[in-house]
């Protein structure tokens, strides 16, 4: 989908300047964590996302207002970056530029709210079970390709006998897979057979401590407790997790400061109860002092190729005559 693509893009855009010897231009380091942020959000929930749109020929509002916030960003970063080089000049604070691209930045804050109302009224529709898979309003069959491995390795560290609680950090660049592979694993048969209770939470760059233990309480009880402070929530929640054989997901966690904070709601009960975290950052999983660390590698030819046939195609097969190109895509992925 162009949304998607347009989102990659962007993200290549910026990671291209922040590890550029001599960048043309320079972002201001709270909107370059911002717009890490908003991509990374808006991915994961296009990842989910299944467009009532997707069986007509009428493009999908949402994805389109995704895309255009996004060329637009391209726009002002490429734009200011062309007028620099034609100036000759060096990287200075340009006031308008950073007005420019506030601007976009705040279109995809308000993109995000929307996105987020959404999954929140659809879990309210819901009955409240153990879990709820994921944050987005409707959820795809999460399809792994590649990483049978990985999957079975984690999977057998879920099961182990060891009942001292276990800290399962599993590490990847964006996109490679970690939230779909954490996704099956919640819904793993044996898991669900195995865990008293199964919860997921998504722990962003500014994370909010409250509401991180109301989503883990709403998640395993179905307790949505709104009026209650971050003290009384965690109370409760450490109340519900006692003593009970617990998997929680932390999903897209950037600092050990967010887990240093909610730790402590989060009973050992020596039973095998286990804690996933899902991060980009390689340093960090180290943090945890955990030596089960899991890390998630690019596929290789083959693998990529059945992914990519597994999402254009479904269970069809590729039509041979769009072998060619498909593959001459799949390369440039």
């Amino acid at each position: 989908m162009a949304a998607y693509g347009a989102l990659v893009s962007l993200m290549h855009i910026i990671e291209t300047l922040e590890k550029h010897p001599s960048p043309p231009i320079s972002i201001n380091e709270k909107q370059v964590q911002s717009l890490t942020q908003n991509i990374t959000f808006l991915q994961e929930f296009l990842d989910c996302y299944i467009s009532p749109f997707a069986d007509s020929h009428e493009a999908d509002p949402l994805e389109r207002r995704i895309a255009d916030a996004v060329y637009a960003a391209e726009d002002v970063i490429e734009s200011h970056i062309v007028d620099q080089i034609h100036s000759g000049s060096t990287i200075v604070a340009d006031h308008e530029f950073y007005h420019n691209l506030q601007k976009v930045i705040e279109e995809m804050d308000l993109i995000n709210k929307e996105v987020k109302s959404i999954a929140v009224e659809a879990q309210t529709k819901q009955k409240p079970d153990v879990t709820l898979s994921a944050s987005s309003p409707t959820v795809k069959e999460n399809v792994i390709v590649g990483s049978n491995e990985v999957f079975l390795d984690v999977l057998d560290k879920l099961t182990s006998d060891q009942l001292k609680r276990q800290i399962i950090p599993i590490t990847g660049m964006g996109g490679i897979g970690k939230t779909t592979l954490a996704m099956n694993l919640l819904e793993n048969a044996l898991v669900k057979e195995r865990f008293n209770i199964r919860a997921w939470t998504t722990i962003s760059q500014t994370y909010n401590v409250r509401e991180t233990l109301r989503e883990v309480l709403f998640r395993a009880s179905g307790d949505s407790s709104s009026d209650l402070s971050e003290k009384e929530l965690g109370q409760k929640l450490y109340q519900l997790l006692f003593g009970r054989k617990i998997l929680v997901i932390m999903d897209a966690m950037w600092s050990i400061e967010a887990w240093e904070k909610i730790k402590f709601f989060f009973p050992d009960n020596q039973n095998g109860s286990r804690i996933i975290i899902t991060t980009r950052l390689s340093d960090l999983s180290s943090q945890f002092n955990e030596s089960c660390i899991v890390a998630m590698k690019f596929l290789d030819e083959a693998s990529s190729w059945d992914l990519f046939c597994k999402t254009v195609f479904g269970k069809e097969s590729c039509p041979i005559e769009l072998e060619k190109i498909g593959k001459h895509v799949v390369a440039n992925c």
